[in-house]
């Protein structure tokens, strides 16, 4: 049974995980390198004991690691938790799977990939809530995975209110590869567009660009990460899209109304059924 829960990475989802199951009786210890955020963490009344010192944080008991780190540090900390000989259930929350579950795998970890789905634009342990997973879904990784560890898994993040489902690594990563990172990066290169035509245009925006790219103001860090490790999947949806985009262009250059009409009537009745 999960009673204490160690979380490396005290940004928005390290310090929302903190804070939710904090509220429904778990032991929480906190680790981040950042000494701002430690002092803020422990100022928080949230955490048992809470480092910025990694061997003194893997040194308490614990009885799951979960990393809410970046992807590409997630992968480091695996080798930094077999370096430490980490024999308890270790997770993550990271938005790719595959590369960091078969990591886990070639370690000897003991080790269920995890991916909440919540999230905000805005980062860091000043802006974590502790309802911020309520009602939201949790993905865990079936891969090499213990069927008891999975079950352990699942129990603790119900009890913070999220519903849980299974999946492979692969698959995962081809999921949100297309209804997140993608979306993601559109975002963020839109923006890049417009300030490369016309960055005074950005002055007047409205309430429909903004909303289109929201998302463009979320961590740096994490996304170049996300994009780097999931660049198979990414590659082959920005070549799908790009044949998307000639279909329209072609549309419009032969002005042809009634192919548009009927696209964007699609497209919208689809946006409207979510």
């Amino acid at each position: 049974m999960i009673k204490k829960i160690g979380i490396v990475g005290l940004g928005l989802i390290g310090g929302s995980l903190a804070k939710a199951f904090n509220n429904v009786g778990f032991k929480i210890y906190g680790f981040d390198l950042n000494p701002e955020v430690v002092v803020s963490a422990a100022e928080s009344g949230v955490f048992d004991a809470v480092t910025d010192n990694l061997e003194d944080f893997l040194s308490l008991d614990m009885d799951l690691v979960y990393l809410a780190t970046p992807v590409l540090t997630t992968l480091e900390l695996l080798g930094e938790l077999k370096h430490y000989n980490v024999d308890v259930l270790i997770t993550d929350a990271c938005s790719t799977k595959k590369s960091i579950v078969e990591k886990a795998k070639s370690l000897g970890l003991r080790f269920v990939g995890g991916h909440p789905i919540a999230g905000k634009e805005t980062s860091g342990f000043k802006n974590s809530d502790e309802k911020l997973f309520e009602n939201a879904y949790h993905f865990l990784t079936t891969d090499f995975a213990d069927k008891s560890d999975v079950d352990k898994l699942k129990e603790i993040h119900e009890k913070i209110g999220m519903r849980v489902e299974l999946i492979s690594s692969n698959e995962h990563d081809k999921l949100f590869g297309l209804i997140s990172h993608f979306p993601h990066l559109i975002a963020f290169s839109l923006i890049d567009l417009v300030f490369n035509v016309d960055k005074s245009s950005l002055k007047f925006t409205g309430g429909g660009f903004r909303d289109f790219t929201r998302i463009a103001g979320s961590d740096p860090k994490m996304w170049s990460d996300i994009f780097v490790d999931n660049n198979s999947n990414l590659v082959e949806l920005i070549d799908k899209f790009i044949d998307i985009l000639k279909a329209w262009q072609e549309m419009i250059i032969n002005k042809d109304e009634k192919e548009l009409f009927n696209s964007i009537e699609k497209v919208s009745n689809l946006r409207r059924s979510l």
